[in-house]
């Protein structure tokens, strides 16, 4: 069994052939906006929480608007988080856009984006805008008593560094100007269907706060042209906490981060609330991260017991896929053959959705301070189909909490048996370590 992870595969014939989540419908969405804004020029913000799989689906979408020739960039902001030059990575990135697809307007844009980069680079250099003369120094260090009108000096050396300040500014302007002209012209060649050039941002929010924020200022203020529609996909909160990480938490960072998205939208959450929904979202995920597919009868009911816990516990998809990985540690660290083992399957079932929803309970399980009824009195309460997976688990969760000599006073079936053949040596005359040892086990596959 891999321990590694795994990327949803994007299909290049059919992106959305593992959109297991239904949101094609959405792209679909998205994509009509697109389309009615022929004059480009807007931003749309795509916001979701971590682990809601806002990477898997604008990678998806991305596939698909290629497949109908409308062109498009993605951008992982967090993979060039480290040069820490905005300007450089997105211009680098749209420049081999044009050069892949053999646009014609590459060399211009190419020339533009290195006068702009150079004069950007000459912004950050220069400390001051104004630097006096070296001749105010020359005269002070003459003769002392050859006069002269060092009110004019002073005068003569600012009119001149004004002069200079305000032909800079110009030249600025012009430079900023022609490489938006040169974008726009190359996102006009890169779509023959009148619709704008697409260029995705993704993982704004894992980014450092400072390069987070001068990637929104960028698009604003240089990239943001005719022709041209951005879509920033981000968790929206934690990017206002970068905004406040910048300019202070004085800072109303809502209202900043307003100022640069002209279409806010949420990425759909999925539907779990459906049980057939999620023991369909559950399987393909069970396939997705590499788990055995059900290879015997434990395994079979170790599954029907996880999907039974995660309706109990109202899972949301993340915190599934999450307490599945942890499921996906703990087997992997047992013998490959699972047939006799099922106690232990139970449990680490149990103990992999706990640890995603009640760090507090394996707290206490980790300081041996959880008691029979904490556990039970909430997992318990699933009736309907798999009743029989849930008292077993129950029983299970009793005889955790049996001594040595609570295992010989009690009536012994095959239960039991097996519970007591899979953890024998954690079972002491004063102490039951089995759910501690499953807790320990577990966090020490944690991610750092």
């Amino acid at each position: 069994m891999e321990l590694r992870r795994h990327n949803v595969e994007v299909n290049d014939a059919d992106p959305f052939a593992n959109d297991w989540l239904e949101r094609k419908g959405f792209a679909d969405q998205l994509t009509n906006i697109v389309e009615n804004n022929k004059q480009g020029e807007v931003v749309i913000g795509l916001s979701g929480q971590w682990g809601e799989g806002k990477t898997t689906f604008v990678k998806m979408w991305q596939k698909h608007m290629e497949n109908k020739d409308i062109a498009s960039i993605y951008f992982d902001a967090f993979e060039y988080d480290y040069i820490e030059d905005v300007f450089l990575s997105l211009a680098i990135e749209i420049y081999n856009y044009a050069e892949v697809n053999g646009l014609t307007a590459q060399e211009d844009y190419l020339n533009k984006s290195k006068n702009t980069y150079h004069l950007l680079q000459a912004m950050i250099a220069k400390t001051s805008p104004i630097n006096i003369d070296s001749s105010l120094q020359e005269k002070l260090v003459d003769n002392e008593n050859q006069p002269f009108d060092i009110a004019k000096i002073i005068k003569d050396n600012l009119n001149f560094s004004l002069d200079n300040a305000f032909e800079q500014a110009l030249k600025k302007k012009e430079v900023f100007r022609d490489f938006k002209k040169s974008l726009s012209q190359l996102a006009t060649q890169a779509s023959n269907q009148d619709i704008p050039f697409i260029i995705i941002i993704d993982e704004l929010d894992r980014c450092k706060p400072s390069f987070a924020v001068e990637i929104l200022e960028k698009i604003k203020h240089l990239f943001l042209v005719e022709g041209v529609v951005f879509v920033l996909s981000m968790h929206h909160e934690q990017l206002e906490e970068s905004i406040k990480k910048v300019y202070g938490q004085n800072i109303d960072a809502h209202t900043y981060l307003q100022k640069f998205i002209d279409y806010p939208t949420r990425l759909p959450k999925a539907d779990l609330s459906n049980n057939s929904n999620r023991r369909k979202y559950f399987y393909n995920q069970v396939d997705f991260i590499g788990l055995p597919t059900r290879p015997s009868s434990s395994m079979n009911s170790s599954y029907e017991l996880f999907l039974l816990l995660s309706i109990r516990y109202d899972l949301s998809y993340r915190q599934l896929n999450k307490a599945l990985q942890n499921y996906k540690y703990l087997l992997a660290s047992l013998d490959t053959n699972f047939d006799n083992l099922y106690p232990k399957m139970f449990l680490m079932v149990f103990i992999s959705i706990l640890k995603v929803k009640n760090g507090h309970l394996i707290s206490k399980i980790r300081n041996n301070t959880a008691t029979y009824t904490d556990l039970v009195e909430n997992a318990l309460e699933v009736r309907g189909q798999g009743d029989f997976n849930i008292e077993t688990l129950q029983n299970f969760l009793k005889l955790s909490f049996l001594t040595i000599d609570g295992f010989q006073e009690s009536e012994h079936g095959s239960q039991e048996a097996s519970f007591y053949n899979n953890f024998a040596g954690l079972i002491g005359r004063n102490q039951n370590k089995v759910l501690m040892s499953l807790v320990q086990r577990l966090e020490s596959f944690e991610d750092y």
